[in-house]
Parts: C-alpha cells; sequence; structure tokens
C-alpha cells in the first residue's frame, strides 16, 4: 500500500512552482529542478504507525520525457526537449514504543538526472539525501526534525553548482479525522563551489557565494473520503547573501499554493494545481537605475495518471507559468509538456 501511495506522491510534486530567470546564470539562481518531478515527501493519505517494528520501503524509479516552450527563460523562446531519469528509496523504521507513540526514523536518497538535447547549459545531475526522527504525540499528531544534503551539479555551467545543508524542525497536528495542518521551519546552507561572491564595487571576492535561508511554512490539507485531497500551503523565507553587489541573490519570497489530488477510479486518478510567488528584492535595481526589482509568478499545472500494474504507472502533465515583473529582461512565459512511468519495486 505504501508503494502505491509513493507513486501517487510522484505526481504531486508536479505542483512545486517553477521559479525562474533570463538567462542561463539566473535559470540555476531559481532552482531549475522545480519545474520537473523532485523527490516525494509525504504520503497522500493518513498513514497508521505499525504496532510492531517494521521497515516500510518505499523505491521507485522515473522517466520523463519533456518539451519545454522556453527551457532558457527569455524572450528568444526555443523550444527544446528533454530527458530526466530518477531513482528515489525512502525507508520509514520505527525506533521504539512509548505511551506517547511510536518514534519513527525516515531517512532516504533522491537521484534525478536531466537533460535537454540543444540547451544543454541548462543541464542538471541533483542528489539528495536526508535523515530524520518523527515523534508521534498521542493521537494528535507528530513533531520532527530532520537533515538534509543536497549536491546540485550543473555539468555544462557550473556557476549554478552548490553543495546545500538543511536542517528542519516541525510539527504536524491532526485537527479532525478528515483534516491536519503542518508548521516547518528550516535553515538552508548553499556553498557555491564554482563562483565567487561579489563585493560592494562588483570585484570579486576570495570567497565562494554563500547563502543562507529562513523558511516557514504552513499546510493545510483536507480529506474527501478516501478519493480526493486538497491542500493549501503558504511559504515564507528571507534569502541571504554574502553576494554584496546591490544585495543581487538577497530576496524576500512568499508563495501561496492550492492542489487537489482526485482518484475517479483504483488505477485512474488525476491532479490540478494553482501558485502564486511574490519575490521583493532587496536592493537589486532595474534597468532605470531607481527602481528595486519585484516578480510576480503564477503557475497552472495538470496531470492524469493510470496504473498499469501494481507496479508500472505511467502520467501525462501540462505546466504553464508566467512572470510578471517591473524588470522587463526577467519578464517570461514557459510551457512544459511531458510524459512518462514510474516502476515500484
Amino acid at each position: 500500500m505504501m508503494k502505491k501511495h509513493s507513486l501517487y506522491l510522484l505526481i504531486m510534486v508536479l505542483f512545486i512552482a517553477q521559479i525562474s530567470f533570463a538567462s542561463t546564470e539566473t535559470v540555476q539562481e531559481q532552482e531549475p529542478t522545480y519545474k520537473y518531478v523532485t523527490k516525494p515527501t509525504e504520503s497522500l493519505f493518513i498513514q497508521k504507525t505499525p504496532s510492531v517494528d517494521k521497515l516500510v520501503s518505499n523505491v521507485t524509479a522515473g522517466v520523463t520525457q519533456g518539451v519545454d516552450s522556453n527551457p532558457l527563460l527569455d524572450s528568444s523562446h526555443k523550444i527544446d526537449s528533454y530527458t530526466q531519469e530518477s531513482v528515489d528509496m525512502h525507508f520509514k523504521y520505527p525506533v521504539f514504543g512509548s505511551v506517547l507513540g511510536f518514534t519513527n526514523s525516515k531517512f532516504g536518497f533522491y537521484v534525478n538526472n536531466t537533460n535537454y538535447y540543444n540547451m544543454t547549459d541548462v543541464n542538471i545531475f541533483n542528489a539528495i539525501g536526508d535523515v530524520s526522527l518523527e515523534q508521534e504525540i498521542f493521537d494528535k499528531g507528530t513533531l520532527n526534525a530532520g537533515y538534509t544534503f543536497e549536491s546540485m551539479w550543473f555539468p555544462n555551467s557550473r556557476d549554478g553548482t552548490f553543495i546545500g545543508n538543511q536542517f528542519n524542525v516541525g510539527a504536524r497536528q491532526n485537527l479532525t479525522s478528515w483534516a491536519y495542518q503542518r508548521l516547518t521551519y528550516r535553515i538552508i546552507l548553499r556553498d557555491y563551489l564554482s563562483r565567487k561572491a561579489e563585493l560592494g564595487n562588483g570585484t570579486k571576492s576570495s570567497d565562494n557565494r554563500f547563502d543562507v535561508r529562513n523558511q516557514f511554512e504552513h499546510e493545510l490539507g483536507v480529506y474527501a473520503g478516501n478519493k480526493t485531497k486538497l491542500k493549501v500551503t503558504n511559504q515564507f523565507y528571507i534569502n541571504d547573501s554574502n553576494d554584496q553587489f546591490y544585495d543581487y541573490y538577497s530576496y524576500v519570497n512568499y508563495r501561496l499554493g492550492i492542489s487537489i489530488v482526485q482518484f475517479m477510479t483504483k488505477k485512474l486518478y488525476s491532479t490540478a494545481g494553482v501558485y502564486y510567488q511574490r519575490r521583493d528584492y532587496f536592493s537589486r535595481p532595474i534597468s532605470d537605475g531607481n527602481t528595486i526589482e519585484g516578480d510576480n509568478l503564477y503557475l497552472v499545472t495538470a496531470s492524469v495518471l493510470y496504473d498499469v500494474t501494481k507496479n508500472i504507472s505511467i502520467f501525462v502533465n501540462y505546466s504553464h507559468s508566467e512572470n510578471h515583473t517591473n524588470n522587463p529582461a526577467e519578464q517570461y512565459v514557459d510551457t512544459l509538456y511531458s510524459g512518462g512511468f514510474y516502476y515500484s519495486f
């Protein structure tokens, strides 16, 4: 059952908002993995903790073929195709039980390789490993804490390559049998291995660029029987970089997302999502030199997935995003069409 739910969740992550800029360098700044299928983070429906020690595994491999109308997210609108391969292996094991409930350990890794046919500067290889502990608090919810290591590599354009370390704490509360809320705080540290920070006068520093992100997230989930899940997510974070030139990579970001999963039959189900993101830079000037840049990103997605067998699922997906900004160089429209399959072991 958990294996099946892991496939459902891999489709839900297609809702994650694309973040974008208008050149190869700034595409890298905007975490382009968010354009694609990424690592699952939760079970779709409420899972009961096993009453005895039991290792639960979710192991999934997938291949995606897609068409991107604007890989560089600029005014050129050069269409290109891409292929993505991914492997996700995650495990859950009850460490021990107590009067307060089970303490569960979660651990695993995710690897993703995305290659474009022509615009190869935006190719990526992403590897993530994570571990966490989750403490049940009677039947009301859970407390959790964890660590994530990430390596993002751009093989044909190294400036965006970084090593990331993330620490997070959070809590989930079961409001009713059909609704929950979750609050999470993360601190994310990123060391850009091939990019030097710029000083205030525009010259290169001897230190690598280093970003610190403080992120807060609230999630509200509502279940309608066993066939529908609605999720509303509010996310706020501050990105602070040691790059001093106009504080070019320091900004405040807010994101609101609404997504739904609908099971139409035992094998056929669909997803849809709408997202809005507002980003205000601290002191990045636009072309007139007097106004600070502010971006408004809008994203709509839809997908359909069919379970061919208990192990194999196929899917098709559509996503459309538009960035509206006071900086003409950063304004763009992008559409992705993709399809593929997942195999659950």
